[in-house]
């Protein structure tokens, strides 16, 4: 009988992944819901590993790696930006021991509340929106309704890069309502009429009306200690083979 169990443990044993391994990875949000959370499941079922990720901030994703706790920091800014901004939290970080690897880009997407009634701005209609300089939207063709600009406060990169591109540098309105993540926008907006936002392109849906204005886009970095272990390789490579020709 002891026999028997002790072959029938051996069996469960040898059966299991031997050379399972765990892959730590945390960020901002952007890197984390447009990249690596998408692949999950696919990429633990396909290759054995399992992938923690932790959504927190790309300065947070960064420090984290500097002290060897995760393998890698996601972001959508470049290294020496969020190296910057880890510098401002009192954290000082040499670049030099870091490898940025872009994974690919994040399209943005302007959003609005479907009672305004607008389809399309221009890039100088657009940055007056998110400044407040305009601030109804009967003035791009719309409605007579106020216009409210829904700004996410767990969105850093995103709202770096269309302060960047959209409002060419300008501050975006201080009359602005604030959420949290891409989904907590996208939710605002469907709900609150005459709001306007703006989220990853995977956060689009039916409840809200996607604008048609300027193209941007927000690179998404996979960042390192040195040079990319063959397990991180094969999560980036798995992202670009399986997803990236979405993008």
């Amino acid at each position: 009988m002891k026999r028997i169990v002790v072959a029938t443990i051996l069996c469960v044993v040898l059966c299991m992944p031997a050379f399972a391994d765990e892959i730590k990875i945390e960020g901002g949000g952007t890197a984390i819901n447009t990249v690596f959370l998408p692949i999950q499941k696919r990429y633990e079922k396909t290759h054995g590993d399992y992938l923690t990720i932790v959504q927190s901030s790309a300065v947070k994703g960064l420090i984290a790696l500097n002290e060897g706790k995760v393998d890698i920091a996601a972001g959508a800014h470049p290294l020496e930006d969020i190296v910057a901004g880890a510098a401002r939290d009192g954290v000082v970080i040499d670049a030099a021991r870091f490898v940025s690897t872009q994974v690919g880009d994040n399209e943005l997407v302007v959003i609005a509340n479907r009672d305004s009634e607008v389809y399309r701005l221009s890039k100088e209609q657009l940055k007056g929106i998110f400044t407040g300089k305009i601030r109804n939207w009967k003035e791009v063709g719309g409605k007579d309704l106020a216009v409210t600009v829904i700004w996410g406060k767990e969105t850093e990169a995103q709202n770096v890069q269309f302060t960047r591109i959209a409002l060419d540098g300008e501050a975006v309105t201080a009359a602005r309502q604030p959420a949290t993540t891409y989904r907590n926008i996208a939710e605002t907006v469907a709900r609150l009429s005459g709001s306007v936002g703006v989220v990853s392109h995977e956060m689009t849906t039916a409840a809200t009306r996607s604008i048609d204005t300027i193209a941007i886009a927000s690179p998404i970095y996979a960042i390192t200690r040195g040079n990319p272990s063959a397990k991180v390789k094969s999560v980036i490579d798995f992202y670009k083979t399986e997803y990236g020709f979405l993008q």
